[in-house]
């Protein structure tokens, strides 16, 4: 990361990072340098002169991301070029989406209000997962995985699941609205929205609805060009629009005419070259979101130290002042602080209407309407039931901690290494959420 950065520094941006030319000169100017970096592909990142794959997109895609830029760079209302991707899983829209940033960088100046709408609750680009956020004033390249640029959101609702069941479809679609109507407020030259990769069923419901929601400008479908390709899409072309299926309840709270449909986009669908689908990848894309947030624990050392260890870092929420819940689950509320303990947990804020009482010796409950703006995310280090006090590692010591009134565990998979990484192998002690080693032989 360091030569890296070094070579970014000798290197400035317009000159060479994001060049657009691919001629034999540059190719030539590319691996003369020390570091033996080269583009990753055109207009788009480094990578080590060593490594033999790399990616390269065709003619359409660069030309329609060009068009994409001209049309940025001339627009004449105070209103946002508005840009939707969408396709199946694994067809490569966050790949797509950071090329896409990362010309926009290159290619505009500096004051550029870049705004990113992210409904991708599976595998989100700036958050952990099980997050819809709205990330504004990027101006920073994006050279990596999700795990390698995690950005505090501007706003953030914890749905807590990696797809959205049909009782949660409204909950998932009001949220995005929420983020929607809220961005409206605010200055901004171009909004990206990401999607889920879901291509079918629900999917394509909300698909529609989020389409209606946000009238985009352009509308980009990515697909692979293997025809084989196990996970499909219909095209969401503007004739799609007008027999797609609705959310009728959706449409009914929020006072959305059933008939009502946009398709006023530009529509282009883009072949990219994934070819074969990667088992397990989206996981330890996740796994590995988790693991950078909570990196921010350790600011002295590179490698991560038992969560235990962390004893500065721990806020104490008195039962008198907190709400918990648990999201997609279905388990008794007496056995809820059991299932917290050693959990991570979205720190969030509720309306006061939202948590109501059943005993007062426990914690709130919070009810399972309520809005869940998420500030963060904590590790449940301990309770202490005679104190009545919840323990918390939080990672990120910005977040406002006055604001949390609710503690809430969705389905996120928190990595293995959480637990057993605490074991006090010298001493035999076991952290209090481990009641021992299972033996994998067995």
């Amino acid at each position: 990361v360091e030569s890296i950065k070094e070579f970014c520094q000798n290197h400035p941006l317009n000159q060479w990072l994001f060049n657009n030319k691919n001629n034999a000169d540059s190719d030539e100017e590319q691996t003369q340098n020390s570091d033996s970096f080269k583009q990753l592909w055109t207009g788009m990142g480094v990578f080590k002169h060593s490594y033999t794959q790399s990616i390269r997109y065709s003619d359409d895609i660069e030309s329609v991301t060009d068009s994409i830029i001209s049309r940025l760079l001339t627009r004449t209302s105070d209103s946002p070029l508005i840009i939707f991707v969408c396709g199946a899983k694994d067809s490569g829209k966050s790949t797509y989406l950071r090329y896409l940033i990362n010309k926009c960088l290159s290619r505009t100046s500096d004051s550029l209000k870049i705004t990113f709408l992210d409904s991708d609750i599976g595998q989100s680009e700036f958050t952990p997962s099980g997050c819809i956020s709205l990330i504004t004033d990027l101006h920073q390249p994006l050279f990596g995985p999700s795990a390698s640029h995690l950005t505090k959101p501007l706003k953030s609702f914890y749905f807590g699941d990696i797809k959205v069941e049909n009782d949660k479809l409204v909950q998932y679609l009001n949220y995005i609205k929420y983020l929607y109507d809220f961005i409206q407020h605010r200055q901004q030259d171009l909004l990206v929205v990401n999607t889920m990769g879901w291509g079918s069923d629900s999917g394509l419901v909300i698909m529609k609805e989020l389409i209606d929601l946000i009238k985009p400008h352009i509308l980009i479908q990515l697909r692979s060009s293997n025809p084989h390709f196990r996970h499909t899409m219909p095209d969401l072309d503007s004739q799609w629009t007008l027999s797609a299926p609705i959310s009728e309840s959706y449409r009914q709270i929020n006072h959305i005419p059933l008939n009502f449909s946009y398709n006023h986009y530009e529509y282009h669908l883009l072949l990219t070259p994934v070819r074969q689908h990667s088992h397990g990848k989206s996981n330890l894309t996740r796994q590995a979101c988790l693991w950078s947030y909570f990196c921010q624990l350790e600011n002295k050392h590179f490698l991560l130290k038992p969560l235990i260890d962390y004893v500065n870092q721990i806020q104490v929420f008195s039962f008198d002042k907190i709400g918990i819940g648990l999201l997609h689950r279905q388990i008794q509320p007496k056995y809820f602080l059991q299932v917290l303990n050693g959990s991570m947990i979205g720190l969030c804020r509720v309306k006061s209407d939202m948590l109501y009482h059943t005993s007062h010796s426990y914690p709130a409950l919070i009810d399972e309407r309520a809005n869940l703006e998420c500030f963060g995310f904590g590790f449940v280090r301990s309770i202490d039931m005679n104190r009545r006090e919840i323990h918390v590692i939080i990672p990120d010591q910005t977040l406002p901690k006055s604001m949390v009134n609710a503690l809430v565990k969705g389905l996120d998979d928190c990595p293995d290494e959480f637990y057993f990484m605490s074991i006090d192998r010298w001493r035999g002690q076991m952290p209090p959420y481990v009641t021992g080693i299972i033996n994998s032989t067995v």
